[in-house]
């Protein structure tokens, strides 16, 4: 089990109450001086029976190191690490949002909490079009280093997470707790991402989706992101999923264009007119963080470049390369390694090839 210091185990203890609203555990965080949970409540009973009045029963009662140890053996089973606010692991970005998660609740590399990381968002309901756009746009951000955040649903979600599975560099958040993942059909994407990614959740295990998740799951999601990128939003999902949170935190919002008559990229557009960023290439992003394009195809040996040009057209297996190259299996290897050590392309299971 994972060794917590004293005051990690007390904001995993305190967070375990999903009735007491954040602003009150926030409240009680602001009280605790450093200690074990029974020298916190033997300092403040008084206080904390005036801040929670009716809840105060619940929490005094299991105010014990032996309801702390049942916690943390609970997730543990569960294979969830958590990350609170007194964790070197918390992400300094989400210090700048209002209300700041008290724990993150996390499945995956937790390293990727430190990498530079940019949001991808927009409507499950994305066109084919918008879908193979926010694609090229991931495999964009992915091959200037950034990792990718964003939720885990159908449309843009779902996209992002398939230019990223292959080199892990995705993060998903989630609007309930991992017991409960939605859409529920969607819960093998969330074990593919635990496994070569990290999820996160602001919320414990047991907890439900609810539709006011989705506002502060949205908050992380821009929260974390160096930027935020949107691909498609209809008229509620595109302003609902990013104005506000993201005009608050004065993050730069990356849209896409979409005509006048398209009703899934009403969304965008309304973003635009309130001063997002208009973007119709990877390369307006990179440039607008002064990163330098990477371009240095001529500095690849001719074989590399037939098989690059064969996979920029689409992922495909070893099998499909050497039909299409008119070479074997072994002919191919070299130049396949020395691409994925150059960072062209990623393998994903099954010697499937992919470029980036």
């Amino acid at each position: 089990m994972v060794n917590y210091t004293e005051r990690e185990t007390f904001l995993i203890w305190l967070d375990s109450f999903e009735k007491i609203e954040y602003k009150k555990k926030s409240g009680l965080y602001e009280m605790y001086g450093g200690g074990s949970i029974e020298q916190f409540v033997s300092l403040h009973e008084e206080e904390i029976r005036l801040l929670l009045a009716e809840r105060a029963e619940a929490l005094l009662g299991a105010a014990n190191k032996a309801y702390a140890e049942y916690i943390l053996s609970s997730l543990h089973k569960k294979e969830v690490f958590c990350v609170t606010r007194e964790s070197a692991a918390y992400p300094q970005e989400l210090f700048d949002v209002p209300c700041p998660p008290l724990v993150l609740y996390a499945r995956g590399d937790v390293s990727l909490l430190k990498s530079e990381k940019f949001a991808v968002v927009g409507s499950r309901k994305s066109t084919p079009l918008a879908l193979a756009e926010t694609e090229r746009f991931c495999k964009a951000l992915l091959k200037a280093g950034f990792t990718l955040v964003t939720g885990i649903a159908e449309g843009a979600d779902l996209a992002a997470i398939k230019a990223a599975l292959g080199c892990g560099k995705v993060i998903s958040v989630l609007a309930g707790g991992f017991s409960h993942v939605y859409p529920k059909s969607y819960t093998a994407v969330f074990e593919k991402v635990a496994e070569r990614g990290l999820v996160l959740s602001e919320y414990p295990p047991s907890v439900a989706t609810e539709a006011y998740h989705f506002p502060v799951r949205n908050k992380i999601i821009a929260g974390l992101g160096k930027g935020l990128l949107v691909t498609s939003g209809g008229k509620k999902s595109g302003t609902m999923y990013t104005a506000g949170y993201a005009d608050a935190l004065s993050k730069q919002i990356f849209a896409l264009p979409y005509n006048v008559n398209e009703p899934t990229g009403a969304g965008c557009n309304e973003l635009i007119r309130r001063g997002a960023y208009l973007t119709e290439r990877p390369e307006d992003i990179l440039e607008f963080y002064n990163i330098k394009i990477k371009t240095e195809t001529d500095a690849l040996s001719e074989g590399e470049r037939e098989i690059l040009s064969v996979l920029q057209e689409g992922a495909a297996h070893i099998d499909e390369l050497c039909a299409r190259l008119g070479k074997r299996a072994y002919e191919l290897l070299p130049a396949l390694s020395m691409l994925e050590i150059k960072k062209h392309i990623v393998r994903s299971a099954g010697n499937v090839y992919e470029a980036l």
